[in-house]
């Protein structure tokens, strides 16, 4: 009996009774807790639901929206082997911009950082449509010299070997980046207005612009030329004049091989008007161009005998 007892006492002093806390009591600072095998398993993940694809095809830069459910701001949109960032706008709608690479049928997912992963969907990638967003000038003159007949065109996706239709002809144009692209207008083509596409080597053809060739006259300036007995010259300069134009002076029409007064066609650009005043005394002149079309310059004032 004296023996137990004995043993009983040097086991408690061995072993404090506070070492071992009860079952739900704190632990010591330091001391660490068993967990479980139970609580040590992985919450379930929260797979993604796809309800649309919008659009459902597209070439590059273009956005696609995604509805459904299961995003979050780490979910990335993966294009084959290419993984696209997104942008949640809220918690059932989702967007990415499909980015420049080749066009093809891709396929497209879903995926974030903890496993994660949506249904796997077809999605072609277009080759990128060419677009003209301004043409300059939009406007030029019939007669205008070749440094005055450059257009420039501004848009997205030009190609070196892009083709720049007038009416739906090839005219020779000049590429200087994918967003800009300059021709020259032709000399041979009519007045009025015409229609300006982009044709890339894939046969992808832009939206059409209009452009408008000015075939109306003006006049600029009237200033006086060469002086004789009994006549001198008015020089008309202007734009859009041509060899059957006439001259209207205070409404009376003068035309080339008039008796008294008579006008001489330069060139496009200026008329000579020979003019035969009855006194010499200046009067101010009311002067307009006719082209054999019919159409008119707006009327110049001058003050000259």
């Amino acid at each position: 009996m004296k023996s137990f007892t004995v043993t009983a006492l040097l086991l408690a002093t061995l072993i404090p009774y506070t070492s071992i806390p009860a079952e739900g009591a704190p632990l010591k600072k330091g001391a660490k807790k068993s967990v479980p095998a139970a609580a040590a398993k992985e919450e379930p993940v929260t797979p993604y639901t796809i309800l649309s694809i919008i659009p459902s095809q597209g070439e590059p830069g273009r956005k696609v929206n995604l509805m459904g459910s299961g995003f979050s701001t780490d979910t990335l949109a993966w294009l084959g082997t290419t993984a696209v960032p997104t942008s949640v706008l809220n918690d059932k709608q989702i967007e990415f911009e499909i980015p420049r690479i080749d066009p093809g049928l891709y396929a497209l997912y879903l995926k974030r950082p903890d496993g994660a992963i949506s249904k796997i969907y077809n999605f072609p990638i277009l080759a990128p449509k060419p677009v003209i967003d301004a043409i300059t000038p939009d406007t030029v003159f019939g007669c205008a010299p070749d440094q005055e007949r450059a257009v420039t065109l501004s848009g997205k996706n030009f190609q070196e070997s892009s083709a720049l239709l007038f009416d739906g002809g090839a005219v020779r144009s000049s590429f200087t980046s994918p967003e800009a692209l300059s021709f020259t207008v032709p000399h041979n083509v009519l007045g009025g207005q015409h229609n300006i596409q982009i044709k890339n080597s894939n046969d992808i053809v832009s939206g059409t612009v209009a452009f408008y060739i000015d075939m109306k006259p003006v006049i600029h300036a009237v200033h006086q030329g060469e002086e004789r007995v009994n006549s001198y010259d008015l020089v008309l300069e202007g734009h859009n004049f041509q060899q059957g134009s006439s001259v209207v002076v205070d409404g009376r029409q003068v035309y080339n091989g008039t008796d008294r007064e008579k006008i001489r066609f330069v060139n496009c650009s200026r008329i000579i008007y020979e003019r035969s005043p009855y006194d010499r005394s200046t009067k101010s002149l009311r002067i307009q161009v006719i082209n054999p079309n019919g159409e008119e310059s707006p009327v110049a004032t001058v003050s000259a005998p």
